[in-house]
């Protein structure tokens, strides 16, 4: 079996953590008119990923991607961009990957960009089991806890353009996504960020993207799900944003 089929194979697994890992039934929905207009705060103003109330391993699936949703809608992005108008500036591309496909996407957006590129990772690293880095992500996020980022990463006010990638854990983005940009000053920062799932779309990660990193300019988000055939998907991604 060739690397890149294997990679996708582990991707449809890992996205179990959107999927079978929490149910996917109906009885989890909340009506429309209880959702909030705006992001979910803590006392202490910080952004609440599961504002439910209830534990990840719950059948909260479709609640909680109609919440993201919601608090989605009331966030500005940037839809379209004028050709070429961040082509020769500096870019770097940011990935964090648990199975490999958002690596792969970086590492083709490099190819297509020329930026430099850097992979987050947990220090510790996440586990390599499947079922124990889902325990391990649903714990993070159950019990508030903010990882750590491995090493030193780049300072990203150094850059123009900030391309950003990450899977899709538990209908919203990995903690650690969260650390990396709350340990930099993004004010002013052009953030073009793509998501790979199975089957959630980007916006679901908008709302805890948007709340790491209030001061920057959000680029509408790519989602490359199940379905996505990448390669021209991100050429015409990074077309409209100025690639």
């Amino acid at each position: 079996m060739k690397l890149s089929n294997i990679l996708k194979s582990v991707l449809l697994g890992m996205t179990v953590l959107s999927v079978s890992a929490c149910g996917n039934g109906e009885s989890g929905k909340s009506p429309a008119s209880s959702l909030p207009a705006s992001p979910a705060k803590s006392s202490n103003g910080a952004y609440v990923p599961n504002p439910t109330g209830k534990p990840m391993s719950e059948d909260i699936k479709d609640e909680l991607e109609s919440i993201h949703k919601k608090e989605a809608a009331s966030i500005p992005t940037i839809k379209e961009l004028p050709a070429g108008s961040n082509q020769g500036k500096k870019v770097l591309i940011a990935y964090f990957t648990w199975g490999g496909r958002s690596g792969d996407m970086a590492r083709y957006i490099q190819q297509k960009t020329g930026g430099d590129i850097y992979e987050i990772k947990r220090d510790p690293d996440y586990p390599s089991g499947y079922s124990d880095v889902i325990k391990e992500s649903a714990h993070e996020l159950d019990a508030g806890v903010i990882p750590k980022v491995a090493g030193t990463p780049p300072d990203v006010s150094k850059y123009d353009v900030l391309i950003l990638g990450y899977p899709c854990w538990w209908f919203t983005e990995p903690l650690i996504v969260t650390s990396f940009l709350q340990g930099q000053n993004t004010k002013d920062k052009l953030i073009v960020p793509y998501m790979c799932s199975f089957t959630s779309p980007f916006e679901v990660t908008l709302p805890a993207l948007h709340a790491a990193a209030p001061d920057a300019k959000i680029f509408t988000g790519l989602t490359l799900d199940k379905d996505t055939d990448e390669h021209p998907a991100i050429d015409d991604w990074l077309l409209k944003a100025g690639f």
